[in-house]
């Protein structure tokens, strides 16, 4: 029975023992493992680099295999001698860490061993001309991308595709060095797959307030942090938008405003990426107005810059080649006008005079010019209703020259000559293509107190056509009258009228075309005179498609008061 309770007393005194160690174990602070910083370096001749101990505060020992390749001093610092290979040790407590050292004349690559979970960059070194290689001993763990060389360095990209370790070899093709990378992929990026990107609104450009981009993907594979980012050019992040915890294959959007991280409108050119984990998966540009210049419009045919009044049809010239479209009438107010384009600058962009279905005028001009000037070859401009207008001279009321298209434009107004001597209703010189285009109104041109030899032209459509007008009709009335201050015999007065065009030059076409109107033409002698006109001083061209015609005239109809008017006053082209 004693030595049964003896036992007893033993087995708690153990007992209590160990609970008490256990006790004091627990306050006593873990050591941190002793380490040597690097385990494998690659080196070229003349290059250091230093050693460190963690871990312990004990003196340490450094020796080195082979000195003359690896020199190693007592504090580590180990210097490149040769061409070879040493393996550095450091010693500790009677424990050894070793670090081995590639030695080459010109070739190293920046790193001998990493641990990734993402795109890594090492960077390659090669101070002579050649080709750096790489084979990757098992293809299914990682992949090398190269970069470009940047005087004698080049970035290679470590491209993580399963988890495991491998090794790198690199080499070069101007003296066959080689250096070795240790790759261990402890896990593998989330990937964006991008499942679309667009502006809202379809249009190419992201104006600011008027529409947004939005971007949609998916990740490959689950991330705790994600991100889409946006950059401008040189790279810096200027709005991130966290879309925090994303799972995979599971589809995303997100909507950018156009706008950086603090809340203000961006304009220019930005790329974007989704970000997940630290992995980008970078996608495309986007471009981005901070304000539209018309207040609504990116300048594309889809979505054109929208014109409301003066000042913005004024500043049409500012973006010349772009997509405009009148959302509005545009008034001018009886103002004087100043033509938008001219012959150093013609219109190359098309301009719409509809928007969503609706026609808009341009009402009220009253000036000396042409409302567009110059029209390119590239230029169309298109649906313009112009009316109550007056041209106080000389000119025509929509535009000088055409060398582009004019399609279904009306124009309806008054223009009184009475210097210049030459008039028409749409344009003064067509060089390139006027169709189903309709002008009302009266046409005046008239000299007076002419004392030498004088000519009028007028035409409805155009004065000269040297391209094609087709389907168009002129319902105006055309009067044009020559007044002689002082009579001189022999000398002779020229009036050339055209319902459709003044003169229709050799290789021009005119087709389809209608004149619905009158053309009256005279000469007013001085008080006194008494020749018989225009048999001795006056030659009267008219006709209801040209005063004179050396091109092509078909198809045309006479729908004028004056039925006995030829298609063409003069000239020796053809008429069918």
């Amino acid at each position: 029975m004693k030595n049964k309770k003896r036992k007893a007393a033993m087995w708690w005194m153990c007992l209590v023992l160990l609970v008490c160690l256990a006790t004091v174990n627990d306050f006593v602070p873990a050591q941190a493992a002793v380490k040597l910083n690097q385990t494998a370096v690659n080196l070229c001749v003349g290059d250091t680099t230093t050693l460190k101990i963690t871990g312990t505060s004990k003196k340490v020992t450094w020796k080195s295999s082979k000195s003359s390749v690896a020199k190693v001093s007592s504090k580590g610092k180990v210097t490149a001698k040769k061409a070879g290979t040493a393996t550095i040790t450091a010693k500790v407590n009677k424990k050894s860490y070793k670090c081995t050292v590639k030695v080459n004349k010109t070739f190293k690559v920046s790193k001998a061993s990493i641990s990734i979970k993402k795109n890594t960059d090492v960077t390659a070194f090669l101070s002579v001309n050649g080709a750096v290689n790489a084979s990757v001993a098992n293809k299914k763990i990682c992949a090398v991308t190269f970069g470009k060389w940047d005087g004698d360095y080049m970035p290679l990209t470590i491209v993580p595709k399963k988890v495991g370790t491998t090794t790198i070899t690199f080499t070069n093709s101007a003296n066959n060095e080689s250096c070795t990378l240790k790759v261990k992929v402890t896990a593998l990026p989330s990937i964006a797959t991008y499942q679309g990107a667009e502006i809202n609104t379809g249009a190419e450009s992201l104006v600011v307030g008027e529409n947004t981009f939005q971007v949609a993907f998916k990740l490959n594979r689950t991330a705790a942090k994600t991100y889409v980012k946006f950059y401008d050019e040189s790279g810096a992040v200027v709005r991130s938008i966290s879309v925090g915890e994303l799972t995979a294959n599971k589809k995303k959007s997100v909507v950018w405003d156009g706008k950086d991280n603090d809340g203000n409108p961006l304009h220019g050119t930005y790329t974007y990426a989704v970000v997940a984990d630290g992995n980008k998966t970078l996608g495309e540009t986007v471009n981005v107005i901070a304000q539209s210049p018309f207040q609504k419009g990116d300048g594309t045919e889809d979505h054109p810059y929208l014109v409301s009044d003066l000042n913005e049809l004024y500043l049409m010239k500012n973006y010349n080649d772009a997509h405009f479209a009148q959302d509005a009438d545009i008034d001018f107010n009886y103002g004087m006008t100043v033509q938008v384009f001219d012959d150093n600058t013609p219109f190359s962009g098309v301009f719409e005079g509809k928007y969503e279905g609706k026609q808009y005028r341009m009402i009220n001009l009253c000036g000396y010019s042409s409302v567009f000037g110059s029209i390119g070859e590239a230029g169309t401009v298109k649906n313009v209703n112009l009316s109550n207008c007056v041209l106080n001279t000389a000119g025509s009321l929509l535009a000088f020259v055409n060398n582009g298209t004019i399609d279904s434009c009306t124009v309806d107004g008054q223009i009184l000559c009475n210097a210049g001597n030459q008039a028409a209703m749409l344009v003064l010189y067509n060089k390139g293509v006027i169709r189903d285009c309709t002008v009302f109104g009266s046409l005046n041109v008239s000299a007076t107190n002419v004392i030498g030899a004088s000519t009028l032209k007028a035409g409805g459509i155009a004065l000269q056509n040297s391209g094609t007008i087709a389907a168009c009709t002129s319902s105006v009335q055309i009067v044009q009258q020559i007044s002689i201050g002082t009579y001189v015999p022999n000398i002779t007065y020229e009036i050339y009228s055209g319902g459709i065009v003044a003169e229709n030059v050799a290789g021009a076409i005119i087709t389809k075309c209608i004149f619905t109107n009158t053309i009256n033409t005279n000469i007013v002698l001085p008080e006194g005179v008494t020749e018989v006109l225009p048999v001795q001083i006056g030659k009267f061209y008219s006709g209801f498609i040209a005063g004179m015609n050396q091109g092509y005239i078909g198809n045309c109809i006479n729908a004028s008061a004056t039925m006995q008017l030829p298609a063409q006053g003069t000239g020796n082209g053809t008429v069918q």
